[in-house]
This record gives C-alpha cells, sequence and structure tokens, in this order.
C-alpha cells in the first residue's frame, strides 16, 4: 500500500494497513531533529518517521518582504512582524495592523491588496511529480488560506473582534477583499495542479483552550460563506478540505461538517470538550480527525515509555474504522525531546488494529 492510498482508505472512513502519519515541527526542532538523528535533508527526516503526507505551494517572486536594516519582516498584507525570542524557540509577532484607523470601506479599494503575480505556479509541477506516491496537500502559508486570522492581523485582534458588532459591514468589506485575491490565487493554483492534490488545507484558528473566539452566530455570518465559496474550488478538482484549527471548538464541529470540511486537525485533546473518545462516537463517521497526540503536557514532559503509551492509548479510541491521522496537536516545539519525538512514530508504526 502506497502512502497515497493509505491516507485516502483512513480518509473514506476505513482501515489501512497502518494508520498514516502526520508531523509539523517549527525550523528549530528540524534542525535539531536532523543533527541528533544524523539526517541530511527534511525528506530524509520525514522518511526516517514514514510520513505519508508531503505539501507543496507556489515560489514567492513578488516584492522584497524583509527590511534590511531593521531585520523586521512583512507579508504579502503589509503587515509587519518583528522575532520575539523565548525559552525555547521564539515565534514572529505582528507590532503593525495596517487598516486599524481605517473605517470607510470605500478606503479598502486604494489598499495595496496582494497580487498573484507575485507568485510562481510553475513550480507546482516538479514538487508534485516528485510526491505522487504520498497524499499531497497544500503547504501552509499563502497557499493555506486565512480569512479570520488575515482579517484579525490587519485590523488587529480587538478591533476585529468589535468590528463584527459595531461595524459589520465595514467588517464584510474587508473579508470580501481577502476572499477575493484566495479566490484569484486558488483557481491559479489549481489550473496547474489540476486533480493532483489530494488535501486542500485552510488555516484559520476559531478556538482557544477554553472554547471559541467568536459566538457560532458570527461565524455562520462572516466565517462560513467564504470558507465554502473557497473550499469550493480544490473540490471541483477532487482536493478533501482540510481545515486546521487550535482549540476548543467542539461547538463548531457540525458547522463545519456543513460548510464541507473533510478533515480536522488538530484534535487538542487537552481543550476543553475535545474528549477523543466522545469526538469520535458523536462525529466519527462524518468527518476526519487529525493529530491528537498531546503536545501540552505529554510530549514536553513525559517519557519515551510514556509517549508510548498514550499513543497507543489515542489509538485504541481513534483508530478503529479509519477516519484518524496521528500526529502532534501542534508544531513540534523545542521542548520536547528528540526521544520523544522518535517515540511517538514508532509507537503509531507498531500498533495495529
Amino acid at each position: 500500500m502506497t502512502h497515497k492510498e493509505r491516507v485516502l482508505l483512513a480518509a473514506r472512513f476505513q482501515q489501512p494497513d497502518r494508520v498514516p502519519l502526520f508531523y509539523r515541527d517549527i525550523p528549530e526542532v528540524e534542525n535539531r531533529l536532523r543533527k541528533d538523528l544524523n539526517l541530511p535533508s527534511r525528506e530524509d527526516l520525514l522518511r526516517r518517521f514514514d510520513i505519508d503526507f508531503r505539501w507543496v505551494g507556489a515560489r514567492y517572486v513578488g516584492p522584497p518582504l524583509k527590511d534590511a536594516e531593521t531585520g523586521q519582516q512583512r507579508d504579502i498584507w503589509g503587515i509587519k512582524y518583528k522575532y520575539v525570542p523565548a525559552v525555547h524557540g521564539g515565534h514572529w509577532e505582528p507590532i503593525g495592523f495596517p487598516l486599524a484607523d481605517t473605517e470607510d470601506p470605500t478606503a479598502l479599494r486604494d489598499y495595496p491588496w496582494p497580487r498573484t503575480d507575485w507568485f510562481d505556479f510553475s513550480v507546482l509541477h516538479a514538487e508534485l511529480e516528485a510526491h505522487k506516491e504520498y497524499a499531497i496537500m497544500t503547504a501552509p502559508g499563502v497557499d493555506s488560506p486565512t480569512i479570520l486570522g488575515t482579517a484579525q492581523n490587519l485590523l488587529g485582534i480587538e478591533r476585529a473582534m468589535m468590528d463584527m458588532v459595531l461595524r459589520p459591514e465595514f467588517f464584510q468589506a474587508v473579508l470580501d477583499h481577502i476572499l477575493e485575491f484566495f479566490l484569484a490565487y486558488v483557481e491559479r493554483f489549481f489550473a496547474v495542479a489540476g486533480r493532483r492534490v489530494d488535501f486542500f488545507r485552510i488555516g484559520d484558528d476559531f478556538g482557544t483552550q477554553r472554547g471559541l473566539l467568536i459566538s457560532p452566530a458570527h461565524w455562520r455570518r462572516f466565517i462560513q460563506p467564504a470558507l465554502r465559496e473557497l473550499s469550493s474550488v480544490p473540490k471541483r478538482h477532487g482536493a478533501l478540505y482540510y481545515h486546521h484549527s487550535c482549540g476548543a471548538i467542539r461547538e463548531l464541529i457540525p458547522l463545519l461538517i456543513d460548510t464541507g470540511v473533510n478533515v480536522l486537525d488538530p484534535l487538542q485533546v487537552k481543550a476543553q470538550g475535545m474528549d477523543p473518545t466522545q469526538l469520535k462516537a458523536e462525529f466519527g463517521r462524518r468527518i476526519c480527525f487529525s493529530g491528537g497526540v498531546d503536545e501540552q503536557e505529554l510530549l514536553p514532559r513525559g517519557t519515551p515509555e510514556e509517549v508510548r503509551s498514550g499513543v497507543c492509548a489515542l489509538l485504541d479510541d481513534m483508530a478503529f474504522g479509519g477516519g484518524f491521522f496521528l500526529g502532534p496537536t501542534h508544531n513540534l516545539q523545542p521542548d520536547i525531546p528528540t526521544e520523544n519525538v522518535v517515540a511517538m512514530y514508532e509507537a503509531a508504526r507498531s500498533w495495529r488494529y
């Protein structure tokens, strides 16, 4: 059974030869794992863990996004970021919200929105050919559109939340501009990729540790129509809709299913209401789950044996009948020991239905 066959069988709620394996990390972790395990490349790392997925994306060829003098980064939306170091690794944090002082919807027409000609889609041919034995997904970043998150970074998160209530027409206009770009981008992407992509990923977080970021009513009004329209393009080309959202989003799962989501990632087991056994029982024949290996306590603090035991218990709950891909609940972080990453994937490969 090829990697692609294994994943697509599980996505159809059937049991493959073993549970499909998913992987994600941050650069610091990739570099450490490759050093510790003596692996020359990222591809060697993915093969070492027998990962069933590969990711493809267009190449950015637009205006420079890094300020050589300050070291600050900006994205294609004009949002500026600075790198914030932490005890373990660090992250890029937005420091400027370019639409924070804009209130007139007509003024949005003059904003320098990104353009699809900033991207070279021809590189997809080689990537798709190289990974044809794997389940292929659109890569994180611009190839995995973010609707709510982009609006929050353009306006500032507090302003975005308030605009949904106080200035709904303006907020909708911002979403319309974001969606306009992503629709054009995805059309160009699939004009090249055709039916060779298995999963179209949208990366938009809707949950916190304890509940939703926005109400279901606001989600239905502002977010659901955009997700439906955006995912309709890859679905015409045979791709399944894979939605990434962290947090306690149990209340949204029926709405996500109604929107056309095929796979929900991650199964963040420590978030409120995200108990694997309950979710499998209630939704396990209508939506696939991905992730599930706890990154808040088990992976950083557990022993390798505890990790193996936790992985096997999770698979006992989630893997029977298909509909589950195993991986960490977030990008692997620097506080997770190498031996625990190895234990996670070794346990998953040795577990049997």
